[in-house]
């Protein structure tokens, strides 16, 4: 006959069952030595219990069987047939029983050894505190929680989901250091006056400079007849010189014509005018090319400063943080835009949603307020948006912060030009000074003609007294011949009437009659010569006199005359003297800031900014350990680990959905998560791994 096996039927004792507060008969303690503490900031999360009972196996001490009842009570010891010796090396014990139920029921028991007591020669008391998680840790069951700070961070797979702002820019309240420092420069160089960048001038006149200026002699001055630049009335023209050589070129050829230039009212260094689409007519001035403006909308540019630039954030970090992403966001991280005005942009890399970091560029050359801004192309947009570098122009208002987050060039630099006075007044006065010639000549001409003419009414003057006087000699004379013929004839007479006195009578008294008559006649003769001597001496007095006054008066007014001619040509002369002393003049004006252009360029620079090597050190090494802040619920994995080596948690609010063991237990499971405790998968490591030597399980996700 076989032998019939029966398993024996469960028999309990009351008061006598295996389990965590007393050992029954036949319970094996099996001593051994652990890595993990009773403090709960490091615990193992074995595979299986049976994958714990093969570690303590291999680990394990003297083994330990109780015969008896063996109440475990905190703080009181337990007393073990053991010498002191072969129990103080251990800080660890499982305590099992054979004869416990298997299946479900089935019970291993774990403790920490708080302290061991020698009591006799070869008897020691233990002093030992439950390990509730080793015991009860693979009963419970986790829900939903709250996560406050872990590994799972750095794990999760969309954790740089919208470059970082989803997951990544929850504020840890770590110490960043003092200082950025300057990892890599992204430069645009939109102008210099120092290197091979062009820029342009923007010439604004109230005066034509395309028609015809004249000569100084017969100078032309034609009026701006008004233009619209970027869709702006204006009174005025503009005018686009290619660089700076063109601008000299013109205005050496327009230096002898300051009545032009005088009416440029603005000279405006401007970025190269073909960059941003100016609207303009090209001419050719004197010889020298330039460009009139028209109307028209200018040229909004995009420029890629940097594609896929956070491709090559990694080449700034240690090679043992290349998983620490949240490297590349603020505050760790810092971009800082500026076109060296005083007005530099803060980046934050997370808000720009852009993978090529492109910049747009919006000019605004017409004047007053002339400006060249840029902006971060979609900064803080909800999404990124098309691809800039298909479309280099078009883009205004992006849908980002735009206008509202801009640096720029505020203050184009502005020049006078100087002009040349004298030429200046020379032109203004040519007619002027013609007429003032003409106007000389004429009073001369005049003042000696008047001259000529009163000399010709003295001299017939004194012809006319002359012949006055001659015609009163002429009478004169023949008076007195009438008389003295009167006189021969009555003293005929009287010879005759005294005759009848005798011949002899007669020829005495003819005698007597005619010596009187002969007498009578002298003295009238003598006398008329006298009156006549005396009237011709006063007369030729006269003329000598008024010829004298006559010549005399002539060559005083002839002189006056001639003096006063000298003076009025001296006068024009004078004139134009001092014209030629006349201050230069100026159009445009000095202003504006010229520094950047002069001593480095016009542009923008791109500084990416990152944690001084200390500060860095600190931050990266304190996310090795401790993950990030995650602060949002979410679902702790089975086995607890979310990286190859250990894990981190630290939990907010712990929902433990099932469980079997008191809740006294329960609740010191969730105060282990509670409080913060890293679970490893190996416990050899613990104590030993580098902390940069812990890599993400793939899968994870948030």
């Amino acid at each position: 006959m076989s032998a019939i096996t029966q398993t024996p039927a469960r028999v309990t004792s009351a008061g006598y069952d295996f389990n965590y507060a007393q050992w029954n008969p036949g319970t094996t303690v099996t001593l051994a030595n652990v890595p993990w503490n009773s403090d709960y900031r490091d615990i193992v999360r074995f595979q299986n219990q049976n994958a714990l009972d093969t570690y303590i196996s291999k680990n394990a001490g003297p083994t330990i069987e109780f015969t008896k009842m063996a109440p475990v009570r905190v703080g009181r010891p337990i007393r073990v047939d053991a010498p002191f010796t072969d129990v103080f090396e251990f800080n660890y014990l499982r305590a099992a029983n054979p004869m416990s139920p298997a299946g479900d029921d089935a019970r291993t028991y774990y403790y920490f050894i708080t302290d061991v007591v020698p009591a006799a020669p070869n008897t020691t008391e233990i002093y030992v505190q439950l390990d509730v998680w080793q015991t009860f840790g693979f009963s419970v069951q986790f829900g939903n929680c709250y996560i406050e700070r872990g590994h799972v961070g750095i794990a999760n797979e969309n954790q740089f989901s919208d470059n970082g702002r989803e997951y990544l820019t929850i504020p840890e309240g770590l110490d960043i250091g003092g200082e950025y420092q300057i990892v890599d420069q992204w430069k645009r160089d939109i102008a210099s006056a120092r290197g091979n960048d062009n820029f342009s001038i923007l010439v604004t006149s109230t005066v034509s400079l395309t028609d015809d200026p004249g000569t100084v002699e017969s100078p032309k001055l034609v009026s701006a007849k008004g233009s619209t630049f970027e869709n702006l009335p204006s009174g005025a023209e503009n005018y686009v010189f290619a660089d700076v050589d063109h601008f000299m070129n013109f205005m050496e050829a327009f230096s002898d014509r300051p009545w032009v230039t005088q009416g440029i009212s603005n000279i405006t260094a401007i970025p190269d005018f073909g960059d941003y689409g100016i609207n303009a007519v090209s001419t050719v001035i004197e010889g020298v090319a330039v460009y009139k403006v028209g109307n028209g909308s200018m040229r909004t540019k995009k420029t890629v400063m940097k594609a896929n630039w956070r491709n090559e954030l990694l080449d700034f970090l240690p090679r043992r943080y290349w998983n620490l992403k949240k490297f590349f966001t603020f505050p760790y991280l810092v971009l800082e835009m500026t076109s060296y005005t005083g007005t530099p942009l803060v980046i934050k890399p997370e808000s720009w949603s852009d993978s090529h970091a492109t910049v747009v560029e919006v000019p605004h050359f017409a004047q007053p307020g002339a400006r060249l801004v840029f902006y971060p192309y979609r900064y803080n947009a909800a999404q990124p948006g098309p691809d800039p570098t298909t479309d280099a122009y078009g883009v205004f208002n992006d849908g980002g912060e735009f206008f509202d987050m801009m640096t720029g060039i505020f203050n184009f630099p502005t020049f006078a030009l100087v002009n040349n006075g004298y030429l200046n007044y020379m032109a203004s006065n040519a007619h002027g000074i013609a007429y003032q010639h003409s106007s000389a000549e004429w009073s001369q001409q005049k003042a000696l003609q008047g001259n000529q003419n009163s000399y010709d009414q003295v001299t017939a003057g004194m012809e006319l007294s002359k012949g006055l006087n001659q015609l009163g000699i002429n009478a004169a004379t023949a008076q007195a011949d009438i008389s003295n013929l009167a006189d021969v004839y009555r003293g005929v007479q009287s010879t005759v009437g005294g005759a009848a006195g005798g011949p002899g009578g007669l020829i005495a008294a003819g005698a007597n009659a005619a010596m009187g008559a002969t007498v009578s006649i002298g003295q009238r003769n003598a006398a008329l010569a006298v009156s006549n001597n005396a009237s011709a001496t006063g007369n030729r007095m006269q003329n000598d006199t008024a010829a004298y006054m006559r010549d005399t008066n002539k060559s005083l007014a002839d002189f006056a005359a001639k003096g006063d001619y000298q003076n009025q040509i001296a006068g024009i002369g004078a004139r134009v003297q001092d014209a030629r002393l006349t201050q230069p003049t100026t159009s445009g004006q000095m202003g504006g800031d010229a520094f950047n252009l002069a001593a480095y360029k016009w542009g923008y620079d791109i500084k990416v900014k990152m944690l001084q090597n200390a500060a860095m050190t600190v931050i990266g090494e304190y996310w090795l350990r401790y993950g990030y802040a995650v602060n949002r619920f979410g679902r702790m994995p089975s086995n607890f680990q979310v990286m190859d080596r250990f894990t981190y948690w630290k939990l907010k609010e712990t929902y433990i959905t099932g469980s079997r063991c008191p809740e006294s237990f329960k609740q010191i499971i969730r105060g282990i998560f509670e409080k913060g405790v890293t679970v490893w998968a190996n416990p050899a490591d613990i104590g030993f791994v580098d902390m940069g030597e812990n890599y993400p399980l793939p899968g994870v996700r948030l």
